[in-house]
């Protein structure tokens, strides 16, 4: 099976149609798609399949979501952008009551699945590992003008090597695509609220304009659920959720590593302008600049072996 880092994956055909794949199993399910493993018959490549219903998506009124998602992978993709920790669109077809976007496979689930699967949280090494991946791919999506804006463990998908692909862009800001302020306004105040909101900065939530320092927020809180087990925001209600990130109320547990600490400290601050990994702060530099990443070494990062566990554990 070949993973997503492999270069004859661009031997995949422009021009598709269902009959030219063999649909295995079911890999995920959204509201309005499902997504599927499946097998190129030209070439025995594995790859996903994103299936979306174009019934549900009309109901549900998700089509600007589909080309958004559609139009950030290109841009992130191709034309000699391609990165290793962004998943690749190989191509796109539809029939009477289906879109399909066949894309680089995750074969082995998401971060969420891989916290499930380790008691509820990871160690330093292992978080550090992954969430230097991030800092990458977010370094390579804000350099191209995509804010994701709902990065969390679910969206974050594990290939065979080990490495990170992060998926779901239908809610992402392109910054120069031409649209009205007051539909985009409208998209932000919609998309808020849409999912779980512990991952949501305090400016999304409150409907005011993004810059690619949400993106940070959400790695911040990723990087508190990896090694804590929990959600950095929870509270009884989704009200009282929201008040606690708006005015950043959590609680660092006293066994919490003391590198790991600092940089959810200088992510989880309200002020955008503060918070570390904005344009002011100095970007992704300022980030991969912190102690809690100091063994990293970002030249060789797609080279980096992953952590073992993952091909030892069940999947």
């Amino acid at each position: 099976m070949q993973n997503g880092n492999d270069t004859d994956i661009e031997q995949v055909t422009n021009t598709c149609t269902r009959s030219d794949f063999i649909f295995l199993n079911e890999l995920g399910e959204g509201s309005f798609s499902t997504v599927y493993h499946v097998k190129e018959k030209s070439t025995g490549m594995d790859l996903a399949a994103k299936v979306c219903f174009k019934r549900q998506i009309i109901r549900e009124k998700k089509i600007d979501y589909i080309f958004r998602e559609k139009e950030a992978l290109i841009r992130l993709t191709q034309g000699g952008r391609k990165h290793p920790f962004i998943p690749q669109i190989m191509c796109t077809f539809q029939d009477s009551e289906n879109l399909y976007i066949i894309m680089t496979l995750a074969e082995k689930g998401d971060l969420q699945k891989l916290l499930r699967n380790s008691g509820g949280k990871l160690s330093l090494d292992v978080t550090r590992f992954f969430c230097s991946e991030i800092v990458v791919a977010l370094e390579h999506m804000h350099s191209l003008g995509i804010i994701h804006r709902d990065l969390k463990p679910e969206n974050i998908l594990i290939t065979v090597s080990g490495h990170i692909l992060i998926t779901d862009f239908g809610s992402s800001k392109i910054l120069d695509r031409k649209e009205d302020k007051e539909k985009s306004e409208m998209r932000r105040r919609r998309t808020s609220f849409v999912g779980t909101a512990q991952f949501v900065s305090p400016e999304v939530l409150k409907g005011e304009s993004v810059q690619q320092a949400c993106d940070y927020w959400a790695l911040g809180v990723i990087i508190y659920q990896l090694l804590v087990g929990e959600h950095a925001f929870h509270d009884k209600s989704e009200y009282l959720i929201y008040q606690r990130i708006v005015n950043a109320s959590y609680k660092i547990p006293h066994d919490f590593p003391e590198s790991a600490a600092n940089i959810v400290k200088k992510l989880l601050v309200v002020d955008v302008r503060d918070r570390l990994g904005s344009i002011e702060s100095g970007g992704a530099k300022s980030v991969k600049d912190q102690s809690f990443f100091t063994n990293v070494n970002w030249d060789i990062i797609t080279e980096t072996e992953a952590p073992q566990f993952l091909f030892t554990s069940r999947d």
